[in-house]
């Protein structure tokens, strides 16, 4: 709207300059009144506001209290000789196996007896510390002393014994074992049978019953 002077175009012009503005629009635009302070843009609607409580609540990045601090510093430190300790267990728990130092057999007619050597045998060992396990036609005697354990294994016997007959005694020197044979006339030349008569060796020992498991114990305490 143009104005000329005299006139309410001239006035409103007049108006216009007096708060800053060269346009009618801009006048309007000045006198309108301003907005409430809590009208928010149309497009964004109405807040939602959630509060969220407890240890597991989602905090900011970079937050930091106090009681964040205590809570870490309760929890144990991680313990560094963990490792070793348990690599020492480990080699307290290694078992070394070897044979008997000496061996010797002796028939008796009805009983076959073995010698095991060990020096030191009735000192050395401790309670049960040997054990026999004795089949129909299969022997293992296992001696343990400390982390080693002294063995014999023979899968096929030179011939029959009664295991529940089999006697097991700690000596000085010696572990002794006593079998009782089935057929008392057979004589023993070796503890084990005769390879090159029964044909190849198997590559599973035979099955010869159930084990009898025997015990004996040194002077050990």
């Amino acid at each position: 709207m143009s104005g000329f002077p005299g006139g309410p175009g001239g006035d409103l012009a007049a108006m216009a300059k007096q708060f800053g503005v060269d346009s009618m629009d801009g006048l309007e635009a000045a006198a309108a009144p301003a907005p409430a302070a809590d009208a928010l843009p149309p497009t964004q609607g109405r807040p939602s506001t959630e509060q969220i409580t407890g240890e597991d609540s989602i905090r900011p990045e970079g937050w930091w209290h106090p009681k964040g601090v205590a809570s870490a510093s309760s929890e144990p430190a991680v313990d560094v000789a963990e490792p070793e300790r348990l690599a020492t267990a480990a080699r307290a728990a290694h078992v070394e196996t070897v044979p008997f130092p000496t061996f010797a057999l002796s028939d008796e007619g009805k009983r076959v007896v073995l010698y095991f050597g060990l020096p030191g045998a009735s000192e050395m060992l401790g309670k049960n510390a040997v054990v026999a396990t004795v089949r129909v036609q299969a022997l293992e005697v296992v001696a343990r002393v400390g982390t080693t354990a002294y063995r014999f294994h023979e899968s096929i016997l030179f011939e029959h014994v009664d295991p529940a007959k089999t006697k097991v005694r700690v000596k000085k020197d010696r572990v002794v074992v006593s079998m009782l044979k089935v057929y008392e006339k057979a004589y023993w030349e070796a503890v084990h049978v005769n390879r090159r008569a029964v044909g190849p060796v198997r590559k599973s020992p035979p099955d010869h019953g159930r084990p009898t498991i025997i015990t004996a114990s040194g002077a050990k305490k």
